[in-house]
């Protein structure tokens, strides 16, 4: 073999030659380790391939479009006839080697390309054509920017390795690379090849394994002669003296790797105490607040200056942390999700908490009155005076600052807004546990839940607002009409063309001027506030008028009211001594669900007004033809807006892919670290609201099936948020994906007192429309109703149709 062709294993300490992959695997075999045979067409090939071709100095867009279509030189392509020629010509599969891969801080997983399964001459010399391109497709180059790699003197190698018909595939990390315990390895696997698992397509089985013992130490079925691939992996380990990511796979002949690589980012080896390794924390809050991953418009604008605050301060409280980046860490082009760094304190850390309390005890302290009063002296005008702007007229450079202004003046205040909702938990147990000396714990929490209900706050007042333009439509016969008979796309129209409809339509104008700014799924600059979808209030207001028991009567018994009768009329001598304090710790609890519930409004205001500003850039470069849509912008990065049209759109394109591979089974925190709470075809989650519940299940997945709950169905969702509200006094329960029991989901079924179970992980998946289910919000289950029992009185415990509330 020349210059441009070796056999896979020589030349392996000559990374400029091979490639980081090709000299990894050089490596194992150097250390004798069982390796599928192949060869390597080199960098140099690569070099003076694109050289003749005279592209050398051409844009990487249009780099990675010429050497796709270029013809190989028919010396090199002889080369790499016969060297296949040699290997048998067997199915081979066909995988990039960069210079800039398998480094020791940066990885360069799937940036270039692989393809699999290739057999005779024409398609090899084809793909390794196509893996000389990958090295400059858009999602490569961006990754080598945001990385700092520059792309000068870059070269691509390729290896080309005979397949192995493996029965099962997968991955192997010689340290548990979530929470950087070096006792343990982590091996994942599918059926098959490996591939799918590799490129994110399929989840696998995951197994993790004491290093010292080789016992697996969770209940996943064991590979065969798994011992022996444990061996392996920490063979390869004390071989190269570092943490390694390996891909193996396995025939009855026993295991190969087709890849070794250092494992980057690997988190400090988290502190052991004598009680072993804990369930640690559950992340259900943070899976509530961010279904759906963050656009990469959010991780610039929000996310990562939101961690990179979070990170100053810990680190200043003398606590060991990672950086923003090993905190956000990219699974996909464009796609994040968060990993939870280990902390450990150090001793100027403990050393310093007697200093750090009365900062603490401050904030906690502070008074609500003082942020109101920025709100309203500083942020409304601002966000006002934005929004009244006629964005066409602003350059580019002033948009960019109205978008900094905006989102540094909620930045500034995070903190202090965080700072301040502690206090509300606090007072809340501490009610909670006076309650349970007067009354007993069976009937605590209801009373406190009926306490808390009807707080005064900007969710309750949209809420009242939407449910009294529903009262317009039930009183009319003519809008009636419209709103059943009409698809949401059609009712505008039919309300212009009557009296009714216009007063009708001028009102749900006003709601939207109010109350628009919410956001629709998640806390972002990418996706609609409910102001850019009135369709949605339509539908909203279709789902409160459909089967509404009494036309004339939508009021509801004041539940607060109630219970502070009922607390007055206790006569104990705890009741006399506590009740006082308890209705004191009640009123705190209640100004801090106002508090929360308003200061959120404010923030996801910014947002919007934030994003009209954005949407005005990403009309901009559609008409330059950089993007099919305005909405599209948030596909990009900050430094990506000024982006050439092609280089753009073909970057955009890329990361919607990707966010649409991503979507089925995404969870922000990595679905290893989030608490199962029971089997994975069990529906089990959290008490949030007490009760049980007998209905037809309801699955609405996001504001597009708003119109389709009915009076008295079970609503199963993966989230709700603020503008999901109505929905709820329609629902006879809720069961939620995500979140837990301080979620938006569980207070408003308390405050409507329906029954809720929350962070099942499963149920929009277990369950499907139409089921007839009983929701145990007492137990945090949701079963299936038997069909022989439907109709038994009594078969199901105090059932409930409907909210009592």
């Amino acid at each position: 073999m020349s210059s441009h062709t070796v056999q896979l294993g020589a030349g392996a300490a000559d990374h400029d030659l091979v490639g980081g992959k090709a000299s990894g695997l050089g490596a194992l075999i150097g250390h004798g380790f069982p390796v599928p045979p192949g060869f390597v067409v080199t960098t140099a090939a690569y070099r003076d391939s694109v050289s003749a071709a005279g592209l050398s100095h051409l844009p990487p867009e249009e780099k990675h479009r010429r050497i796709a279509q270029m013809e190989m030189d028919e010396g090199l392509a002889e080369e790499i006839r016969a060297a296949y020629a040699a290997l048998g010509s067997p199915a081979v599969a066909v995988r990039s080697s960069g210079t800039s891969e398998d480094l020791a801080d940066l990885s360069f997983a799937g940036q270039h390309d692989t393809y699999l399964g290739i057999t005779g001459e024409d398609a090899l010399i084809a793909a390794v054509r196509d893996c000389w391109a990958s090295l400059w497709t858009p999602r490569a180059v961006s990754y080598r920017e945001r990385s700092g790699h520059v792309d000068d003197d870059l070269a691509l190698a390729v290896v080309v390795q005979q397949m192995v018909d493996a029965e099962k595939a997968g991955v192997m990390f010689t340290v548990d690379p979530v929470t950087g315990d070096r006792r343990h390895l982590l091996v994942e696997s599918v059926d098959g090849l490996g591939e799918a698992l590799v490129s994110g397509e399929e989840t696998g089985e995951r197994r993790t394994i004491a290093k010292r013992t080789l016992r697996q130490v969770d209940g996943a079925p064991a590979l065969p002669r798994q011992r022996s691939l444990v061996r392996l992996g920490k063979a390869v380990e004390k071989a190269f003296d570092s943490p390694q990511d390996i891909e193996w796979t396995y025939t009855p002949q026993g295991y190969q790797l087709v890849q070794a690589r250092p494992l980057t980012a690997v988190p400090p080896e988290p502190a052991r105490t004598s009680r072993g390794r804990g369930r640690g924390p559950d992340w259900e809050m943070a899976m509530d607040h961010m279904p759906y991953p963050p656009f990469p418009i959010d991780q610039d604008l929000l996310v990562r200056p939101v961690f990179a605050a979070i990170l100053r301060a810990l680190r200043s409280a003398g606590l060991s942390t990672v950086h923003p980046e090993d905190v956000l860490t990219e699974i996909d082009d464009g796609v994040v999700q968060i990993r939870p760094p280990a902390l450990r304190p150090r001793v100027r850390a403990v050393l310093g908490v007697p200093r750090a309390m009365p900062a603490v005890l401050r904030h906690l302290c502070a008074p609500v009155a003082g942020y109101r009063e920025w709100v309203t002296a500083e942020l409304l005008p601002l966000v006002e005076r934005i929004d009244r702007e006629d964005t066409s007229r602003l350059e580019d450079s002033d948009l960019l600052g109205r978008m900094d202004v905006l989102l540094s003046a909620i930045g500034g205040r995070l903190f202090s807004r965080f700072a301040l909702l502690p206090r509300g938990a606090i007072a809340e147990a501490l009610a909670l546990s006076g309650l349970r000396r007067i009354i007993g714990p069976d009937e605590a929490r209801r009373l406190l839940d009926d306490l808390l209900t009807a707080v005064p706050c900007v969710t309750t007042r949209s809420n009242t607002a939407l449910a009294e333009i529903a009262a317009m439509v039930r009183r009319s016969p003519a809008l009636r009409t419209i709103y059943r008979d009409s698809s949401t796309d059609e009712i505008p129209s039919r309300l212009r063309a009557c009296e009714e409809g216009r007063e009708l339509g001028a009102r749900i104008e006003e709601f939207l001027a109010s109350y628009g700014f919410r956001e629709m799924s998640i806390f972002s600059l990418g996706v609609a506030p409910l102001r850019e979808r009135p369709d949605v209030v339509h539908a909203m207001i279709a789902g409160l008028i459909a089967d509404h028991p009494d036309p004339e009567c939508s009021e509801t018994e004041d539940r607060a009211s109630a219970a502070r009768a009922e607390l007055e009329r206790f006569d104990s001598p705890a009741a006399r001594l506590l009740r006082g304090p308890i209705l004191a710790l009640v009123g705190v609890t209640r100004s801090t669900i106002a508090f929360r519930e308003d200061s959120h409004f404010q923030l996801v205001m910014v947002l919007a007004v934030a994003r009209r500003v954005l949407l005005e850039l990403g009309r901009r470069a559609a008409a330059r033809g950089g993007l099919d849509s305005a909405e599209d912008v948030a596909y990009l990065r900050r430094k990506e807006l000024a982006l050439p049209p092609q280089e753009m759109r073909t970057l955009v394109g890329h990361r919607r892919a990707a966010r649409e591979r991503s979507l089925e089974g995404y969870t922000i925190i990595p679905a290893e670290l989030v608490r199962r709470r029971g089997r994975e075809d069990a529906v089990v989650g959290a008490t949030a609201s007490r009760g049980i519940a007998v209905g037809t299940v309801r699955i609405i997945r996001g504001e597009d099936d708003f119109a389709a709950l009915r009076r008295g169905e079970i609503m199963v969702c993966p989230y709700t948020n603020p503008t999901w509200t109505p929905l709820f006094d329609l629902a006879a329960a809720v069961v939620v994906d995500t979140g837990g029991v301080a979620s938006h989901a569980a207070i408003v079924a308390r405050e409507r007192g329906i029954p809720a179970v929350m962070g099942t992980g499963n149920g929009t998946k277990a369950l499907s429309d139409g089921q007839r289910v009983v929701v145990d919000a007492d137990e945090g289950t949701v079963t299936l109703v038997p069909t022989t029992s439907v109709e038994e009185p009594g078969a199901v415990p105090s059932p409930r149709e409907e909210p009592t509330g």
